[in-house]
């Protein structure tokens, strides 16, 4: 999903921050960033390399997230297994290859356009051409979006499938890419409406902030909009470096690491004070096997596995942190200076 970036300069938008040169001298050399995101960039491959050996259903914590570290990962000079990457693409489509005429009515999707949204995703990373089944897919969510503008999940499952502003802005960006040209229109009319939510709905968590911002960045949300949601991402940052996911909460990789990403994507410099900070942290919490421990706080619904990935019970959450960690490591990397 590449996107165009407008600069929202950190130093211009948080004027107490001190300036770059001097936070240059404390941050972390290339050297240690790049060994730590081929660590975590190791686990999340493994993850997501025995995922099929378990389910044969799309997922977003081990297919989608994965391949979006894989990808910064390559773009930013780390090698990857390409040939793992072309597999998500390819396990992604068959899951929903026998539902093109469900989805293109709207139905008969678990997790319903969350599950879709990031499936699309996982497509794009993957550089895969529209075609049937990618087109029914955007159908599906051409059908589903809310009055209000908006798309959901099936059941709040915090933090992964809870945000609508993340179900919204990666419906979105699917629709954009993957509909069939008839429907085109249609898909504009949506984006205005999506807009005007992303724009004023309430923002209740850190996720909800990030995606604001990078839904308002893709759809050319004002400069006062971007300066405000900007200003609301940053705001939550800890002494420790860290974000957390909700404000309750302490810092973790996953809120710390998607915060950062979001930050880059939409033209923030990652030499900025802010987003040192927020790698330090991450730095700091990363175990010696590369991945990086988050606490589960969503009820099951499903029959339990092990993957294999580190921390147990918590997999399910620490692999998509080690995600978002590695993803917002290695953009630092071989970063050209910001404008």
């Amino acid at each position: 999903m590449a996107t165009a970036l407008v600069c929202l300069s950190g130093s211009a938008v948080l004027a107490e921050e001190p300036k770059q040169e001097s936070a240059a001298q404390d941050r972390p050399t290339a050297d240690v960033v790049r060994k730590a995101a081929a660590r975590g960039l190791a686990v999340v491959q493994k993850a997501a390399a025995n995922y099929p050996n378990h389910r044969d259903c799309f997922s977003c914590h081990h297919q989608t997230l994965p391949m979006l570290a894989m990808v910064t990962a390559r773009e930013h000079g780390l090698e990857i297994d390409e040939k793992l990457l072309r597999a998500q693409a390819d396990f992604t489509r068959a899951s929903f290859a026998e539902k093109s005429a469900d989805l293109k009515r709207g139905q008969n999707v678990g997790g319903r356009a969350m599950t879709v949204s990031y499936a699309l995703w996982a497509l794009a990373l993957a550089d895969q051409k529209r075609d049937e089944v990618s087109e029914a897919l955007a159908a599906y969510l051409l059908k589903t979006q809310r009055a209000e503008g908006h798309w959901t999940g099936q059941v709040p499952r915090p933090p992964l499938e809870e945000s609508y502003f993340t179900c919204t802005v990666l419906a979105v960006e699917g629709m954009k890419r993957y509909v069939a040209e008839a429907k085109r229109g249609d898909v504009d009319a949506a984006m205005i409406k999506a807009k005007a939510w992303i724009a004023s709905a309430p923002a209740r968590g850190q996720e909800d902030k990030a995606l604001r911002l990078w839904g308002l960045h893709l759809l050319g949300g004002s400069v006062d909009e971007l300066r405000a949601a900007h200003q609301a991402l940053v705001k939550g940052q800890r002494a420790d470096g860290g974000w957390g996911q909700l404000d309750e909460m302490n810092s973790d990789a996953y809120a710390t690491g998607q915060t950062l990403f979001v930050l880059q994507a939409t033209g923030f410099s990652v030499a900025e004070p802010v987003y040192q900070r927020g790698v330090k942290f991450l730095l700091r919490t990363q175990h010696a096997d590369g991945s990086w421990l988050v606490r589960s706080r969503s009820k099951p619904i499903q029959a339990d596995f092990d993957n294999g990935d580190p921390h147990g019970k918590d997999q399910f959450i620490s692999t998509p942190a080690t995600c978002w960690a590695t993803t917002a490591l290695a953009a630092t990397l071989n970063a050209k200076p910001a404008p």
